[in-house]
Order: C-alpha cells, then sequence, then structure tokens
C-alpha cells in the first residue's frame, strides 16, 4: 500500500471516529524524517569553519593594507633624508655629501615598530612576530586587534630602473622589495608583496 493511500485512510478512520482531520504519521514513516534532519544538520556543521575562513582572510588583508600603508610612508633607507627626503641616500649632489645606502637591512636600534623611521627596519629576519607588535601606536599602547595574527615581514633591494624589477645585492639604491606574510588564526598564509622607490 503507498504511504499517500495509508495516509487518506488513517484521515477517514479519524473523520468517522470524530476525531480531528490531523494528520500524524505512523511511527515507522517518523524516522525518515530524523535522518534528514541528522542529515541536514550534518552539512551545517561541516560548513561552519568554512563561514570563518572568508573573515578571517579580510581581516588579514586589512592587516597587509594598514602594515603596507605604514611602511611605504617611511624613508626609503636609514641613510635617507628624513626630513621632507630633499636628498636620497646613495646620491651625488655637487657640494653637499649624501652617504651611501645601508649594506644591512632591519631594525636600527629602534625600540618598536611605532620609531621605525625607513623601510627595512620593518624586516623580521625570517621570524613570525605577532602582529599586533607591527601595529602598535606609541610606547606602552598594544592592541588586540589582530589578536592570533602572526607577520613575517622580508625586505630586499631590487632594481626596477629598466622594467625588470630584479633583484639587487645591498646596498640597492634604486628601490625595494616587501614581502609579507600574514598567518591567520586557523594556520593558512596570505603572501603580499609591494615595492618603495627611493624617491
Amino acid at each position: 500500500m503507498s504511504v499517500i493511500n495509508q495516509m487518506l485512510k488513517d484521515l477517514e478512520q479519524r473523520q468517522q471516529g470524530g476525531e480531528g482531520a490531523v494528520y500524524v504519521p505512523p511511527v515507522r514513516q517518523q524516522g525518515w524524517w530524523m535522518l534528514v534532519l541528522t542529515g541536514m544538520l550534518g552539512l551545517l556543521i561541516n560548513q561552519a569553519p568554512q563561514a570563518v575562513d572568508p573573515v578571517q582572510q579580510v581581516r588579514a588583508a586589512q592587516l597587509a593594507q594598514r602594515l603596507a600603508g605604514e611602511m611605504l610612508q617611511k624613508s626609503f633607507d636609514e641613510q635617507s633624508d628624513h626630513n621632507g627626503g630633499r636628498y636620497r641616500c646613495g646620491e651625488q649632489v655637487a657640494g653637499v655629501t649624501i652617504s651611501p645606502c645601508s649594506t644591512s637591512y632591519g631594525p636600527d636600534g629602534e625600540p618598536a615598530s611605532y620609531a621605525y623611521n625607513d623601510v627595512d627596519d620593518f624586516d623580521t629576519a625570517g621570524n613570525w612576530l605577532d602582529a599586533n607588535t607591527l601595529t602598535q601606536t606609541a610606547a606602552g599602547v598594544s592592541g588586540e586587534e589582530y589578536r592570533n595574527y602572526q607577520v613575517k615581514i622580508a625586505v630586499s633591494g631590487a632594481d626596477f630602473s629598466d622594467g625588470t624589477f630584479k633583484s639587487c645585492a645591498a646596498p640597492c639604491y634604486v628601490g625595494k622589495r616587501i614581502d609579507l606574510q600574514i598567518k591567520l588564526p586557523d594556520g593558512s598564509v596570505l603572501d603580499f608583496s609591494f615595492y618603495r622607490g627611493n624617491y
């Protein structure tokens, strides 16, 4: 007997017995609903971690943009003029003594990222740092905005004077390539790269 015929027969019996015309499926049919419901819940639960991934990726992109903006507004090199950039390191100007560009990259004795004054100060020497240490805006002010995010930054010389963007050994007077990696709380890594010219 088909399920529909059984439903009609049950309804007819209930109406004749004076009961309401509400269909109550037999117990054997309720098991299918539990199976379907369990399957649907299983699908939804498996999708939950993937729903968080885009949020973490957007936050990582925002962090990368914030750090890139911070780095690109700094001087090209420790030996560059930090007041307006009138003179560039490695430049030759008659009557003015200008220091050559630095041969090593990394912090030059600054206590924290808020005191960095040139691009290569952000180089982390191949180490992962807590993102909040690089977004610190003043002494003793460390936010928890990017908790569980980590950052690795590598600065290297780049010569893009001929349009090829090839690497060059320090001291490089033309440009610097900044490779920024952000590790998300789930362990995945996003890579970003940009250049800073000596201008």
